[in-house]
C-alpha cells in the first residue's frame, strides 16, 4: 500500500527564508549578478552586500557574516584571499575566477578544511554534466581539448592581425597561469573531468570575431562529443567576459535555493584519493 502524504507534510518552499547573497567585485560579472538579484531575477535570493577593492575589513567581515553564499567575481587574487576565509566560516562561495586553482597542486590545498563549499559555475560553456559522466566511466583512454577563440584585444594582443593566430597551446593549468582572465572555462572543464594537467587548452586570437567562441572535444571509450558555443561578450569587460557568465551564476544560486540543479562543479574540502575527480 502506498503511504499517503498530506499537503501539510510537504516542505513549504515559501516559508524558507531568501538566500542571502554577497557579491565580491563590481566589474562586469559582479555588477550583472548584483543587478539580477536586485531586480528579482534570481527567485528566492536577495542581495545583502557588494564588496569592492576599497571595502574595509569591517565591511568584509559583516558581508561574510550576513551571507549564506558569496559570489567571487573579482579576479584570481580575490579568489585566493576569499576562498579559505569563506569556506572556513562554513559558507559556500561561487568562484568565477576558478583559474586560481592552477596555482595549487590540488584544489583542496586552497580550500583548507572547510566546512564550506566551493562552487564553480559552468560559465561560458555547457555540457559539464555529460562530460563528468563520461569521465566517471573511465579516464585512462580519455582526451579533452578546449579551444577558446577571442578577439586580439580581449587577449591583450596589440599587434594588427589579418588572420587568426594561435597564441597558446598547453594544459588547462598552463593556460590559466598565462591567461588568468580568459581560461576559466578550461579550468571548469578540467575540474569536472580529467584534471588541470590532462586537459589540452588552445587559445586563438581572431580579428574577425565579434563573439567569444568555445570548441569542446571529448573522446573516450564511452563516447565522442563535440560541442561549440558562441557567446556575446559583456560590453563592460573589454571583450574578455561572456555575457552569459553572470546568468550561469544566477542559475547556481537558484539551484542552491532549490536544493538541486545542474551546471556547477563542487570542489570538496577533503583531498581526494589519487585518480578521483571533483563532483558536478
Amino acid at each position: 500500500m502506498t503511504p499517503h502524504h498530506s499537503p501539510s507534510a510537504r516542505p513549504d518552499r515559501a516559508s524558507v527564508p531568501p538566500l542571502a547573497v554577497a557579491v565580491i567585485g563590481a566589474g562586469a560579472i559582479g555588477t550583472a549578478v548584483a543587478e539580477a538579484l536586485e531586480n528579482g531575477d534570481v527567485p528566492g535570493a536577495r542581495l545583502v552586500a557588494v564588496l569592492r577593492s576599497g571595502s574595509t575589513r569591517d565591511e568584509v567581515d559583516a558581508a561574510v557574516d550576513a551571507a549564506d553564499v558569496l559570489v567571487e567575481a573579482a579576479g584570481v587574487e580575490a579568489a585566493e584571499e576569499f576562498i579559505p576565509r569563506v569556506t572556513g566560516a562554513g559558507k559556500d562561495v561561487i568562484v568565477c575566477s576558478c583559474g586560481v586553482f592552477a596555482r595549487h597542486e590540488y584544489p583542496q590545498d586552497l580550500i583548507g578544511d572547510g566546512p564550506g563549499r566551493v562552487l564553480v559555475p559552468a560559465g561560458a560553456v555547457g555540457g559539464l554534466d555529460v562530460l563528468a559522466a563520461a569521465a566517471r566511466a573511465g579516464t585512462d583512454e580519455a582526451a579533452l581539448r578546449h579551444v577558446t577563440i577571442k578577439s586580439p584585444a580581449a587577449l591583450g594582443i596589440r599587434q594588427t592581425l589579418d588572420t587568426p593566430l594561435e597564441v597558446f597551446r598547453g594544459s588547462a593549468r598552463e593556460a590559466a597561469l598565462e591567461f588568468p582572465r580568459t581560461s576559466n572555462a578550461s579550468v571548469a572543464l578540467a575540474l569536472a573531468t580529467l584534471g588541470l594537467d590532462r586537459v589540452e587548452a588552445i587559445v586563438v586570437a581572431d580579428p574577425g570575431v565579434q563573439r567569444t567562441r568555445h570548441v569542446v572535444e571529448w573522446e573516450s571509450p564511452v563516447g565522442r562529443y563535440d560541442m561549440r558555443f558562441e557567446n556575446a561578450v559583456d560590453p563592460d569587460s573589454g571583450g574578455r567576459t561572456s555575457a552569459i557568465t553572470a546568468w550561469s551564476v544566477a542559475g547556481v544560486l537558484t539551484s542552491i535555493r532549490a536544493g538541486a540543479g545542474p551546471g556547477v562543479v563542487v570542489v570538496a574540502a577533503a583531498r581526494p584519493v589519487e585518480g578521483a575527480r571533483v563532483t558536478p
